[in-house]
């Protein structure tokens, strides 16, 4: 199966509109956003959604998330064609890193130096992760594996979460939760 992702300037125009927010977003705003964007509603509640690289027949991987069912917390959004094991060819991998690495200049144009984290490097469970901090208190990371390209847009909650356990585990190290058990 062939991998598409989306062009550069489409994906930094999903990327913006959701990242000057001003929090908390409204459940209005945030699906005002998501229709702007063309993505479509699938769910009664309008939080799962399709977008242009949704394949016919398939469930969109988009979802609007929610805190405690009832507060918008972020959203998570697919920037290429999903590519599953069995599926993947030779050309899956080089065009997942090409992709990447074509957004994470263009993010840092805009935004800044990221935190990166790769894992597993050359091997073919390669994942990497680029995490951008904004200044309304929200972060939106970027992430990677071979077949997927995915936004996470996190909540001020929650990023200020994401950047206490970072805190905690250069403190205790990375098995830190295990030690307040």
């Amino acid at each position: 199966m062939k991998m598409e992702t989306l062009p550069v300037e489409t994906a930094v125009e999903w990327i913006t509109a959701w990242t000057d927010l001003e929090w908390p977003v409204s459940w209005q705003t945030a699906f005002a956003i998501r229709d702007r964007l063309g993505w479509i509603a699938e769910s009664e509640d309008g939080r799962f959604f399709r977008t242009v690289l949704t394949p016919p027949g398939k469930e969109g991987e988009g979802v609007i998330g929610a805190r405690d069912d009832h507060e918008f917390d972020g959203v998570v959004f697919l920037l290429a064609t999903p590519v599953i094991r069995g599926m993947k060819d030779e050309t899956t991998a080089p065009t997942t890193w090409a992709a990447y690495e074509s957004y994470v200049t263009a993010l840092t144009k805009i935004f800044g130096e990221p935190r990166e984290v790769r894992r597993h490097s050359g091997s073919n469970k390669e994942d990497r992760e680029s995490t951008w901090y904004l200044p309304n208190g929200s972060s939106f990371s970027l992430g990677a594996q071979s077949g997927i390209i995915e936004v996470s847009i996190l909540s001020p909650e929650d990023t200020w979460a994401d950047l206490e356990s970072q805190r905690l585990e250069e403190k205790y190290g990375p098995d830190w939760e295990e030690q307040f058990e």
